[in-house]
């Protein structure tokens, strides 16, 4: 079974987001069980250093005139899964992010730079066999790569079946009408039924309308975007093409995070040596200037700040527990005045409150293995990795019962592992907050929870029986 995986973004080469640790662990868990699958993104400045030599490149010409797109063949600089890197100096060789100048604003030419990299997807997926590898599959991730299905579908040739998986629905990929002549595709593709998305051209409902299965990356997001709240003006599309929709939770790379192994923390740890989880809360502590103190619960974030995850509400909904002594060390950066809000915060309780505004991956592995309670609050959640990260570490998410959270966070029953609040209101998450202190004040509830978290199995190992029969399906309907 041959898979061609589809990202903008995959770590540890880049990454902005979620989308980047999947697209570099899945492929690989994978390509463990059998499966022959070679990953495409686009060739960023900078990433050549970080992949294997270049094996082969091939030229398949300048069809936007942007200057010629050549395909490098390459490896992981972790593993042996096979990448194919999209080179075009004027499209993706630039100073700042894979999608935002630095400035903060898009690149204006997303469109054409997002539509050039699906158009070798696509080519790839229809012509493969002219480089000696043709994928059986196509898997498209977010809308990057949804401009891939509507060129299959403009072609209007056999070729292999199409899985659009959804990593974020807010983020569709929508573009001015005038600009629809630049991606090179045919007007009849502009209509409610194809890619037109409420005066604009979407590339990511493309990616959906002309799939032929379309996953989530938890089973209660994929319930969630059937209705207005959550559907982001898809609401109405997803649900006439529902049959095709399917919810898989993400995974989690065991060999990257986990306390047993992990190299950026104080001390290394597991569920029967628990205790020691505390020399990391004393170690980050003293990393921030902190007081050093075990006896105080440490609430943790490493989030980007913005209203969808729910940060403004945290600064005044932990006002009552700095009161009551606790602590709080937050690792984000993205919405300005939440910038400042938390570094107010930070100004008012020196002794207990630390902000490092930015991100920082091995900073990040410290928290996780440092802090008590990990605050995800947010108001949407297709899946959430920090909660998964969280519970390897014996660290008690705090979230709010939607998406992904909802799947895997529970704080009744023989499976309570955190603890979790329904409206995203300063007084749920309060209360939340204080229900979360109270177990922290007793050590028989709060070593039983720690068990019960770190004893859950989140490994894309797990989860990895679920794609392969979906690719089956696919294969087998084709």
């Amino acid at each position: 079974m041959k898979v061609l995986f589809a990202a903008s973004e995959i770590h540890p080469l880049i990454k902005t987001g979620g989308l980047a640790d999947v697209a570099g662990s899945l492929p690989i868990a994978l390509k463990k069980q059998g499966i022959d699958i070679k990953l495409i993104m686009p060739a960023y400045s900078g990433i050549l250093d970080k992949v294997k030599p270049i094996k082969r490149e091939t030229n398949l010409g300048n069809p936007f005139n942007t200057g010629d797109l050549i395909l490098l063949e390459s490896s992981l600089p972790n593993s042996d899964v096979p990448i194919y890197l999209v080179q075009c100096q004027s499209l993706f060789e630039r100073d700042a992010g894979p999608y935002l100048d630095s400035y903060g604003y898009d690149y204006p030419d997303n469109h054409i730079r997002f539509a050039a990299f699906s158009w070798v997807c696509a080519f790839l997926a229809q012509h493969g066999q002219l480089l000696g590898w043709k994928p059986d599959l196509l898997h498209l991730n977010d809308w990057q790569t949804g401009f891939a299905a509507a060129y299959l579908k403009a072609w209007k040739t056999q070729h292999p079946p199409i899985i659009t998986t959804v990593h974020n629905l807010r983020y569709n990929g929508s573009f001015p009408l005038e600009r629809f002549p630049d991606v090179r595709l045919s007007n009849d593709l502009l209509n409610m039924h194809g890619m037109e998305f409420y005066g604009q051209f979407s590339a990511l409902k493309a990616g959906l309308v002309f799939a032929d299965a379309i996953t989530t990356v938890s089973p209660t997001y994929a319930k969630e975007i059937l209705t207005p709240e959550y559907g982001d003006g898809l609401d109405g599309t997803l649900s006439a093409i529902s049959h095709k929709l399917t919810g898989i939770l993400n995974g989690v790379d065991y060999d990257e995070w986990s306390p047993e192994v992990d190299p950026h923390i104080d001390t290394q740890y597991s569920i029967d040596s628990i205790d020691k989880k505390l020399a990391n809360k004393l170690a980050l502590q003293r990393e921030n200037n902190l007081p050093e103190k075990p006896e105080v619960p440490v609430f943790g974030v490493v989030s980007r700040l913005t209203e969808q995850k729910g940060l403004d509400l945290i600064p005044i909904a932990m006002e009552t527990a700095l009161k009551q002594g606790a602590m709080l060390i937050l690792l984000g950066s993205g919405d300005a005045t939440l910038e400042a809000q938390y570094l107010a915060l930070q100004e008012r309780y020196p002794q207990q409150v630390a902000v490092r505004i930015g991100y920082d991956e091995a900073y990040s592995h410290r928290l996780q293995a440092g802090v008590d309670i990990l605050l995800i609050p947010s108001r949407f959640e297709p899946c959430g990795l920090t909660q998964l990260y969280a519970l390897k570490y014996g660290t008690l998410p705090l979230v709010r019962k939607t998406g992904g959270l909802a799947d895997t966070i529970f704080e009744v029953g023989n499976k309570a592992n955190g603890f979790v609040f329904e409206n995203a209101s300063i007084k749920d998450l309060t209360d939340a907050i204080q229900r979360s202190l109270a177990a922290f004040a007793n050590l028989g509830t709060w070593r039983e929870l720690q068990h019960n978290a770190m004893g859950q199995d989140h490994s894309w190992k797990r989860v990895t029986g679920e794609w392969i029969s979906l690719y089956k399906k696919l294969l087998s309907n084709a």
